[in-house]
């Protein structure tokens, strides 16, 4: 018997939302790096606007494949992946790509850093300065908007990544693992601006990790990714909160306790089970 917070998986998954919301589909997808092996198989998604979806999974088990799906750098062996109801068909310039590399360039100040992606688009000059501005006050970077990288904190480094990664007004921003190298303190700090910044924006993000609680924490879905070879979404869950829930202090509550450990068994479930072996 499935909990009360999961769905069924695959064919059912996201069966009760509109098709006039969903921004990025896949389906009975399979894809694999050559042609002996598939690193995904059988996989079927949605994301709606508005959705925070976070993918959960073991290192490897192909979490990151999806991200990279929709930002159109991969192409699927079968099966179909659309964004806005049409097939991706080359990068996907419709997407934001937040990652845990610090990919901030040291020669350019905050300001040019997060205005980067504005200019390569050809971006007037007022409007670049415009944007910047009201992305780093959103993000608490206003004092540091003249700093260099070298000169900021790493909380800063990755609130300027943020701005950069959302300034364009991306349809879709996909994080990998983005406060992976960030102390437990530091890390608690940014998901709270992460989400109030989400749900300022009505940002719609896909988001990776293996950590059970930083999916509890942000996510409004969570979608199990198993960690056999071929990897398969085996399971989504819901969280039993709403989406403007208190982050100080939700970790304490016993609602999120039992979430929390709801998608701990759903991962033990989807774990491969040759880690065992290994260990």
């Amino acid at each position: 018997m499935m909990s009360r917070y999961a769905r069924e998986p695959q064919g059912k998954m996201g069966a009760d939302r509109s098709d006039t919301d969903t921004i990025f589909e896949v389906r009975d997808l399979a894809i694999g790096f050559d042609e002996r092996e598939d690193v995904l198989r059988d996989v079927t998604m949605q994301v709606v606007r508005g959705d925070f979806v976070v993918l959960l999974g073991p290192s490897g088990c192909g979490k990151t494949t999806i991200l990279n799906l929709a930002a159109g750098l991969l192409n699927p062996r079968s099966g179909y992946v659309r964004f806005d109801g049409a097939a991706i068909d080359g990068v996907n310039t419709n997407v934001g790509y937040m990652t845990q590399d610090d990919t901030l360039l040291p020669w350019m100040t905050v300001q040019a850093n997060v205005g980067l992606p504005l200019r390569m688009r050809g971006v007037g000059k007022k409007e670049i300065a415009d944007k910047v501005e009201y992305y780093l006050s959103i993000l608490d970077l206003s004092e540091a908007g003249g700093l260099f990288p070298s000169q900021l904190s790493g909380g800063m480094r990755r609130r300027a990544l943020l701005a950069r990664s959302m300034i364009y007004e991306p349809r879709l921003l996909l994080m990998d693992e983005p406060f992976a190298a960030l102390d437990a303190q530091l890390r608690h700090q940014m998901h709270i601006e992460l989400r109030q910044t989400v749900e300022r924006l009505k940002q719609t993000v896909v988001f990776v990790t293996h950590d059970i609680a930083e999916a509890a924490k942000l996510a409004d879905r969570v979608l199990i990714v198993g960690g056999g070879r071929p990897g398969t979404i085996v399971a989504e869950y819901k969280v039993p909160y709403g989406a403007e829930r208190d982050l100080e202090n939700i970790a304490y509550t016993d609602e999120y306790a039992k979430f929390e450990r709801e998608l701990d068994l759903g991962l033990r479930g989807a774990r491969d089970p040759r880690a065992d072996a290994v260990a």
